[in-house]
């Protein structure tokens, strides 16, 4: 008897475990996915930017460009997807590190859409970068290999020196992007 309740204990678990991780399934993004469509809309009717370095950059506070202005709604937007609040997502990108443990692994970092974001050039928009706590197996060195990392995403912001994040994601996955 004791040892058919044990089974049947067993069984239950097996089951409850099955159907919760079904339940958390991972949704794969894309950095597009975390801007809204307003954002998207407005991103998209943009001219493209040219690199002609004898005239102001229309990033300038003295630039004439007539785009000047939508270009600086996009690069400082920190509106969200709320859709994604609480979900369990996947996202490829690079570290920023941030915070260490006393062995010099990386704890918290931003995920970023391209190397060198925050550090080497001017941040993404607020709502291209996340937040990230509970890195394991990070060094400081690996900034400049892509990892997908895996989480819970919410749209906590958070202020850095560095940047600002318009979402938050706890990592329970990181992996190397691979091709």
């Amino acid at each position: 008897m004791m040892r058919s309740l044990s089974i049947a204990i067993l069984l239950l678990s097996v089951a409850f475990t099955s159907a919760q991780l079904q339940a958390e399934e991972v949704r794969t993004l894309e950095w597009t996915d975390l801007m809204p469509e307003e954002d998207l809309a407005l991103l998209e009717t943009l001219p493209d930017i040219e690199h002609d370095y004898s005239q102001p950059s229309p990033f300038d506070d003295a630039s004439d460009d007539p785009y000047a202005s939508l270009w600086q709604q996009v690069l400082t937007s920190t509106r969200v997807r709320e859709e994604f609040n609480n979900q369990r997502i996947r996202l490829p990108g690079f570290i920023v590190p941030l915070e260490f443990d006393q062995n010099q692994n990386v704890t918290s970092f931003f995920l970023v859409p391209y190397f060198g974001a925050c550090i080497h050039v001017p941040p993404p928009p607020p709502n291209q970068i996340i937040y990230v706590t509970d890195a394991k197996g990070l060094t400081a060195d690996m900034m400049y290999t892509p990892f997908w990392i895996t989480g819970v995403l919410t749209t906590d912001s958070i202020s850095h020196d560095l940047a600002f994040a318009a979402y938050s994601l706890k990592a329970d996955h990181i992996e190397e992007y691979t091709w």
